[in-house]
């Protein structure tokens, strides 16, 4: 079976369960527009707010990961009740929905997932709203994971670890906001703010999935151990993301074909080039990256043509390929001679591949 066929059994498996689980939410003391909108965000309405069918609603990894960690660990394996999760996995998809709407917001993008944004279709005031509701609404659902099966003082553990996730998020932002001011950034700066953002949902989420599924006494190596494979794995998936972000297709990322270029964004490939790159193609890039006016073609061109010259998409690459292993090599020691006989953790093994090898 290939990756992507591999990530969508996964997806097939959790989709419908995750998607009902939200809209049973939005279904809660809400107004037509904001369940409007946020049943946008997801990919299930179009702009006026009508059903849609084979909406894009994002690939759920988050709350997929969550919810094989939390059935990896269950003594049941998938036979393991998806009702006690299933709040904490809408929780997870929403924050990072969230964040994608105030990211939208932040880089000023006009498209998602192949078509307008929130902010560019209702304004920039409306969208920080939706942003700030959805946010809400996340911890909402989370805390009715008490109701359903899990326990308080799980549901309580899980919340604190999500409320810390949530403020490592804004802080990560706040990093990569301030990168656009400045050219002095080195890869551990860069290390440090994705690991606030991507990475630190993606830790959580494995985190919380070993609190949610072991049995007690919770074996605390294991939620350690786990939440070292989601950050690791998180780091190397926001690798392949930035290098998607210059050479993915648009047909296939929903975003326009080297945004982060035009967008000027320190990612891993641009801070590599601008350090390894010759003397008279580092000089051009830097005054290229130094100015705030649009991006030329021409321009464009030439960082593209700089880049393969000093190899920054195959040292991108073989970044995320090191911080797969490294993930791996976390996973096996959460559980020691376990991966070949645990089904659910054997997907989560399977999809590092997926994950930073990835088209879309």
């Amino acid at each position: 079976m290939s990756q992507n066929q591999e990530f969508t059994r996964a997806l097939t498996r959790y989709a419908a369960a995750i998607d009902a689980e939200i809209k049973e939410e939005l279904g809660i003391r809400l107004d037509e527009f904001m369940r409007g909108a946020i049943s946008y965000q997801f990919g299930w309405v179009d702009e006026n707010f009508k059903e849609i069918e084979g909406g894009n609603s994002g690939k759920k990894l988050r709350p997929v990961m969550y919810l094989l960690a939390y059935q990896a660990c269950h003594p049941l394996g998938f036979g393991a009740p998806l009702a006690p999760a299933l709040p904490v996995a809408a929780c997870l998809e929403m924050i990072h929905n969230y964040s994608l709407v105030h990211d939208d917001i932040e880089d000023d993008d006009r498209a998602r997932r192949g078509r307008p944004t929130i902010w560019a279709l209702w304004g920039k005031p409306k969208a920080i709203n939706v942003g700030d509701c959805l946010h809400v609404l996340a911890f909402r659902r989370l805390h009715r994971a008490a109701n359903k099966g899990l326990t308080q003082e799980r549901t309580l553990r899980i919340a604190e670890s999500t409320s810390d996730m949530s403020v490592r998020l804004s802080l990560g932002q706040h990093k990569d906001m301030s990168f656009e001011d400045t050219l002095e950034v080195t890869p551990e700066m860069y290390i440090d703010m994705i690991g606030g953002k991507t990475a630190a949902i993606f830790s959580c989420a494995l985190e919380c999935g070993a609190i949610a599924g072991l049995p007690e006494p919770l074996d605390e190596s294991v939620v350690f151990n786990l939440a070292t494979f989601g950050l690791k794995i998180g780091l190397a998936f926001q690798i392949r993301d930035d290098i998607l972000g210059i050479w993915g297709l648009s047909s296939e990322t929903g975003k326009p074909s080297g945004s982060d270029i035009r967008r000027r964004k320190k990612s891993l490939p641009v801070i590599y080039a601008l350090t390894h790159a010759t003397d008279a193609d580092r000089e051009q890039l830097l005054e290229i990256y130094q100015r705030t006016d649009p991006v030329k073609p021409a321009e464009e061109q030439f960082i593209m043509d700089a880049f393969e010259r000093c190899g920054a998409k195959v040292f991108s690459q073989n970044q995320a390929e090191k911080l797969r292993s490294e993930a791996e090599a976390a996973l096996a020691e959460a559980m020691p001679d376990s991966i070949e006989k645990n089904p659910p953790l054997k997907q989560l093994h399977d999809l590092c591949a997926f994950l930073v090898e990835r088209s879309f």
